[in-house]
């Protein structure tokens, strides 16, 4: 009777292993699994083989820290020729000092996605459907500046951001379950070629770095880089902007994008259409729609 009980609890205690080994049956041949490595490393940890919201492209900034506390909502949708996405996207930025400073918390609270059997194996997703719904990865940001409204030097703001890796669906290759973080120097001037109107170049340097799976190389450290134009008004602002970052381990950790941005705008809230091209290691074509709220005084 003893012997009977123990054997029926081992069977029971293996069934849940036994029918995960099944359901990923399929999974296990087609990337030939050796049977004791975890299925994570067979993951590449770069924004090629990753969703679009896992290793994205920096916002390319202008040097500039806004005085106001503003809350920018929109949803986005990602188009590519193996995985759509859609997703929202918040973010709330608080400036203290007079602007001299500012605290920048943002990220994508939902996403909805679907990849194709193609996208899906070269990624080594293991859900064999490859569509579902995730969390994605909250970042921090501190922002200070450090020269602004000089005669003669343009703008510089210091942007020091934290990314953490609450990002879930790992499996499904949406987010690296890893955090990472980035450094970048800003510089902005603006000039007035009319009356009412005024253009603004601005570039944009740093540092990224994102932890891997990988036991030799632990983190990838990339150059970041971006520069752009904008040209507003009272009511209307438009700005291009073209950046990217390049890491060190050449496998599709090389994302290079082009963005352009239309505002219409109300003293306390700016509506937002943007247009996001990927160039390189990023094969998505990304149309937004959002609004930035802004609290306090002008």
């Amino acid at each position: 009777m003893k012997r009977s009980l123990l054997l029926v609890l081992f069977i029971l205690t293996m069934l849940p292993a036994k029918a995960q080994e099944d359901e990923h049956a399929w999974w296990n041949k087609k990337h030939n699994w050796d049977g004791v490595s975890s299925w994570s490393q067979y993951f590449t940890y770069s924004p090629a083989y990753f969703g679009p919201n896992a290793l994205p492209v920096p916002e390319i900034r202008s040097g500039l820290i806004k005085k106001r506390i503003n809350l920018e909502t929109r949803s986005d949708m990602h188009l590519s020729t193996g995985d759509n996405t859609f997703n929202f996207f918040l973010k709330l930025d608080v400036p203290f000092l007079d602007g001299k400073v500012a605290i920048e918390a943002f990220g994508v609270p939902f996403e909805v996605y679907k990849m194709d059997t193609i996208t899906r194996d070269e990624r080594a997703v293991r859900d064999r459907d490859a569509e579902g719904t995730a969390v994605g990865d909250l970042y921090i940001s501190t922002k200070i500046q450090l020269l602004s409204d000089h005669r003669s030097w343009p703008d510089l703001m210091l942007g020091i951001t934290l990314r953490t890796a609450s990002g879930n669906s790992l499996g499904d290759a949406r987010y690296t379950d890893a955090p990472g973080y980035y450094f970048d120097l800003s510089a902005g001037k603006s000039f007035k070629p009319g009356e009412s109107l005024f253009l603004r170049p601005f570039i944009m340097f740093g540092f990224y770095v994102w932890q891997t799976n990988d036991d030799i190389h632990f983190q990838n450290d990339a150059f970041l880089y971006g520069l752009g134009v904008s040209l507003y008004q009272d009511k209307y602002e438009f700005n291009v902007k073209y950046g990217g970052y390049k890491g060190y381990l050449g496998n599709g950790d090389a994302p290079m994008v082009l963005r352009a941005n239309a505002f219409y705008k109300w003293p306390k809230t700016h509506l937002k259409l943007s247009f996001q091209q990927g160039l390189q290691d990023f094969e998505y074509s990304t149309i937004s729609l959002g609004a930035v709220f802004f609290f306090g005084a002008l």
